[in-house]
């Protein structure tokens, strides 16, 4: 069955290197960035403080930036340059990734048949064409059940093919697989095959009991073993360079390709993390020791997580006024 083509939709051509998990997955990870340089940081770092819109919009643009390797900031802790390096490694390989699949999807031209399969055709009452000296049309009425009226025999004509289809005058063309394979030789730009229907092969009429109906069996049988068939099928009907079928469409980048990477990232920044964070409770619980013979607080926790939060914001504010950062690992 030969069906028009076309190529397909190139508007999100940009979005096809990865799958949507894998967008999703590079987009939260991206957040997920924002906020851990944005607490390692915001402590010490004075480009990193400042009014709450000031605090988003400074690490929004440094994340963003360090996409293109071309953020400026600074960062001070230790435990934030370990995260900014792992996160500038992720980067490279996702950029490289993309750049790679992106070039392999504009190369390799995509064409979509515009029909899929003879259903197709019956559901939506479409014309059919076949050749109007072969026993296709009957094969077409009685064996797949088209409406005669919807099968349309015409010269076994090349021109007459193209005419049909340009004037949509039918949705599909059935041909004898010798024409089929010329045809789709010399016009696989605009055409393309989908579903074959293969038969026993063209027949030969003897005279009944003439024994040249045996030998003619015997042979073709011995062409077919032997190979030499194939060979003859391959000489005679050789797909034209523009047909080619070696290059494979490529497929997009999913999560599974990335799944190592993102969780050596993930799991290294969470560690980064939680001992900054192990140290700044440290320091507040020696700060606590250090002034509770002196004060009469309460241990309970609600108003033991507010002291930790005047506590690291008093910490900020004297870091400030000092101009040096503090902890660093």
């Amino acid at each position: 069955m030969i069906v028009p083509v076309k190529s397909e939709d190139s508007t999100w051509m940009f979005m096809k290197p990865f799958t949507t998990e894998l967008w999703v997955a590079t987009a939260a990870t991206f957040i997920y960035t924002m906020f851990i340089v944005w607490f390692l940081e915001h402590q010490s770092n004075p480009k990193f403080k400042g009014p709450w819109k000031d605090q988003i919009s400074t690490v929004l643009w440094f994340t963003f930036s360090s996409l293109f390797y071309a953020h400026r900031e600074k960062v001070n802790s230790n435990f934030s340059r370990t995260v900014v390096v792992l996160w500038l490694f992720v980067v490279f390989v996702l950029t490289s990734s993309y750049t790679a699949s992106l070039s392999s999807l504009l190369t390799v031209q995509r064409l979509q048949p515009n029909v899929t399969d003879i259903n197709f055709l019956k559901h939506n009452n479409l014309n059919v064409g076949c050749d109007n000296d072969s026993f296709v049309k009957n094969y077409l009425t009685n064996v797949l059940r088209f409406p005669p009226n919807n099968v349309i025999p015409f010269e076994n004509n090349e021109s007459t093919y193209l005419k049909e289809f340009e004037t949509n005058h039918i949705a599909a063309l059935f041909l004898e697989r010798p024409y089929e394979t010329v045809f789709l030789n010399k016009y696989c730009k605009k055409y393309t095959t989908t579903t074959t229907y293969r038969f026993g092969g063209f027949g030969f009429a003897f005279q009944k009991g003439s024994p040249i109906g045996l030998d003619v069996s015997r042979a073709i049988l011995n062409l077919s073993e032997s190979g030499e068939l194939k060979e003859l099928e391959e000489k005679w009907f050789r797909p034209s360079l523009e047909c080619s079928t070696d290059e494979t469409s490529p497929e997009s980048l999913t999560l599974h390709s990335f799944w190592g990477l993102y969780l050596v990232y993930g799991s290294t920044s969470a560690i980064c993390f939680l001992l900054f964070l192990f140290r700044l409770v440290k320091h507040f619980h020696d700060h606590e020791e250090t002034y509770q013979d002196n004060t009469n607080q309460s241990n309970k926790g609600w108003k033991k997580v507010i002291r930790l939060a005047r506590y690291l914001h008093e910490r900020r504010e004297r870091n400030i006024s000092l101009g040096r950062a503090s902890p660093s690992a």
